[in-house]
């Protein structure tokens, strides 16, 4: 394995690490990986540590490439959309350096990576973001998408202080209304993998229920596993990552395992 650490903004307030597969030679798999881009949580106040390596660790045993983002947090809308689109762009753009397939990215978000990601997969050819990064739109739309335990709405049992982040305190409905992602899903969205915990105490299961609904309503390919109980941020749902046992949820890391299958069919892995 190779780690590789790079910024995406001037600034060097953002910036991606890369956990990138040993080749072997002569196995044609290894010289076109598939990967995923990863978007931790934090409630767009910080990236969590906890929702980044231990995630692409996961991913990486399965033969991905992975790309933590640690994307600008405290800032308003479109900031961080910009970032995670501009760093996928890149990720796209640098497939053979990296000796990855361009056509099998998929994000990967936590929480507020989440809804992060999923902005990436809903606004792909959004004309002000595509205009921004200076790119046509299907270079950034990824191939696929995990959402972990996702924000999603900013109508339907919000988060409010992630849409507090993003657009200001005493947000209008109109503002929350274009963030929510369930309003964002159209036939051109890639295939979607979501999981939550029924009893999630600080991003409610019906953020996930609603943008499910609306990927059927739009035929687009959507799994999602409803696990009956765990609290929020539970990462890979073990002792790498739990603060107790509360944390260390068996049944909830099936996840990993169920997401992979997933992204390897929709992208022919």
């Amino acid at each position: 394995m190779t780690v590789k650490t790079f910024s995406i903004n001037p600034e060097k307030t953002a910036f991606v690490k890369a956990y990138l597969p040993d080749m072997i030679q002569g196995v044609e798999y290894c010289e076109k990986r598939p990967s995923v881009v990863i978007f931790p949580g934090g409630g767009y106040e910080y990236c969590s540590d906890r929702e980044g390596e231990p995630i692409a660790l996961q991913y990486l045993a399965a033969g991905y490439a992975a790309f933590v983002v640690t994307y600008s947090c405290k800032a308003r809308f479109p900031a961080p959309l910009i970032d995670a689109a501009y760093t996928f762009y890149k990720i796209r753009m640098r497939a053979e350096e990296f000796h990855i397939d361009p056509k099998k990215i998929a994000v990967l978000g936590c929480s507020a990576g989440g809804h992060l990601a999923g902005c990436l997969a809903t606004m792909w050819n959004d004309n002000s973001i595509v205009k921004t990064i200076d790119c046509e739109p299907e270079e950034l739309r990824p191939d696929a998408a995990v959402l972990c335990y996702p924000v999603i709405s900013g109508v339907t049992s919000p988060h409010v202080g992630s849409f507090e982040v993003l657009l200001g305190t005493d947000p209008n409905r109109s503002d929350l209304s274009r963030l929510s992602l369930e309003n964002r899903v159209t036939p051109k969205t890639p295939p979607i993998f979501m999981w939550h915990t029924a009893n999630d105490g600080s991003v409610s299961a019906h953020n996930s229920l609603v943008m499910a609904k609306a990927c059927i309503s739009n035929k687009i390919p959507v799994e999602l596993h409803l696990f009956d109980e765990g609290p929020h941020g539970l990462s890979t749902c073990d002792k790498a990552t739990g603060y107790n046992e509360y944390y260390w949820q068996p049944n909830c890391r099936r996840w990993i395992e169920l997401s992979i299958g997933f992204l390897n069919k929709y992208m022919n892995v």
